[in-house]
């Protein structure tokens, strides 16, 4: 019995994905939960430590040490009972000169029936202030589980399967609220299979991304093979100066519709976010995909290099001025020159001084960083409830579903546990 349920198991994952016209094994990014509310749409953001499986060029945009924990549940509710689930842990540390690296790990899994795994190392580096490029090299791991059924057939002599592939990503910043992403994975299609030559074929990713008050936009086009053409549009808003995001996002396959919703908040130095996806063409009756991840920010944020240039400048312009005034102060004083030549000198000095004011303003405009956000947190005694919570910090015990939402595997039947540390949110 255990041998059909684990064929049956393996067959059915493939099966599910070849519904969607997908290819079955490592198509899942493990990113985080941010991309997926937006339905994927990341190529042209890839703005921080989620980026590294949609364009890892877009690593470089980071200016401090991120680390990603991240967990998800696909397909809730297939009629098998099967537990699939993904999770990926990364971190990623930024370099002087505006280029940074990332380890990361992750896992996707069928039971025991069925797993596949990647480690990757990413870089991500500055060409200009419009380029950059970044690149992943990875190690691809693909196993199959044992039992009665797969010792004695042939198939599976060979349980598991290691080989190595690399990305390349491109990043444009072609307008100061429009940018360009583009990115090529698996480009020497690595062979995955067991007893047999079965090549991870090249996909490429072209993206668009327009930032605006009203929020993000974002548009991309997948393809791999031939004939296959995958799209995705998301958007994300803020609310609450920067605090809180809601996301939405469509994907659209020829055999596949899908939609997603997807939310954050940001308690300091934390970003947690949620996705939901729902099927609505290819896989049905499930009760959608549910993913969640936390990104903890941490260390001294580095300074942006073309800030630094812009300073130096500053100063360039500031010892010009300087020797000018010197210049002006003497021929005042000596009657050496005519009214001609300090007119022209003031006229100088007026123009540096317009150049130095318009370079602080650039200056302060890149520096510009939201404020810190501070967590608030409580710690269980005995006796404490969520309403009782809800009344020490917000004056009413009616805010307790907020407490619960922000602590759920805290809570066990309806009560917090003693001793855990709750999020106030």
């Amino acid at each position: 019995m255990n041998k059909i349920i684990t064929v049956f198991i393996i067959q059915y994952f493939v099966l599910m994905y070849a519904v969607c016209d997908l290819y079955s094994a490592f198509e899942n990014t493990f990113s985080g939960a941010r991309p997926y509310g937006m339905g994927n749409a990341y190529t042209a953001i890839s703005d921080d430590v989620q980026g590294i499986f949609y364009n890892p060029a877009g690593l470089s945009e980071v200016r401090h040490g991120e680390l990603i924990t991240y967990y998800g549940k696909p397909f809730i509710g297939i009629d098998d009972k099967s537990n699939i689930s993904e999770s990926f842990l990364a971190y990623l540390h930024p370099l002087r000169g505006r280029e940074s690296f990332a380890i990361s790990l992750s896992d996707f899994r069928v039971m025991s029936a069925y797993s596949e795994n990647i480690a990757a190392l990413s870089y991500s580096k500055d060409i200009s202030r419009k380029l950059s490029l970044g690149t992943n090299f990875k190690v691809l791991k693909i196993k199959y589980g044992s039992d009665s059924y797969t010792e004695i057939d042939p198939v599976f002599n060979r349980k598991s399967r290691t080989s190595f592939s690399s990305d390349i990503g491109l990043f444009i910043r072609a307008a100061k609220k429009f940018s360009i992403g583009f990115a090529a994975f698996n480009l020497n299609e690595p062979n995955v299979g067991l007893n047999e030559l079965v090549l991870l074929p090249i996909r490429v990713r072209l993206g668009f991304s327009t930032r605006a008050k009203i929020g993000s936009l974002c548009f991309d086009i997948e393809k791999q093979r031939k004939q296959y053409l995958r799209y995705m549009i998301g958007a994300e808003k803020s609310y609450f100066k920067d605090k809180f995001f809601m996301r939405e996002g469509i994907e659209y396959t020829t055999d596949y519709l899908g939609v997603a919703l997807g939310l954050s908040f940001l308690p300091d130095p934390l970003k947690i976010d949620y996705a939901f996806q729902l099927p609505l063409m290819g896989i049905k009756d499930i009760m959608g995909s549910h993913r969640i991840s936390i990104v903890f920010l941490f260390g001294k944020e580095l300074n942006d290099p073309f800030t630094k240039d812009l300073e130096e400048k500053i100063a360039n312009l500031e010892e010009e001025k300087q020797g000018l005034q010197e210049n002006l102060k003497v021929s005042e004083e000596n009657y050496t020159t005519t009214s001609t030549e300090a007119e022209k000198i003031k006229i100088q000095l007026d123009e540096i001084q317009k150049q130095k004011e318009q370079l602080e303003l650039e200056k302060r405009r890149l520096e510009y960083r939201p404020p810190p956000k501070k967590i608030t947190y409580h710690l269980v005694e005995k006796g404490d409830t969520l309403k009782s919570v809800s009344q020490k910090y917000y004056g009413t015990p009616d805010r307790w579903q907020d407490v619960y939402n922000a602590n759920k595997n805290k809570i066990e039947r309806g009560m917090p546990v003693v001793g855990e540390r709750l999020i106030i949110p």
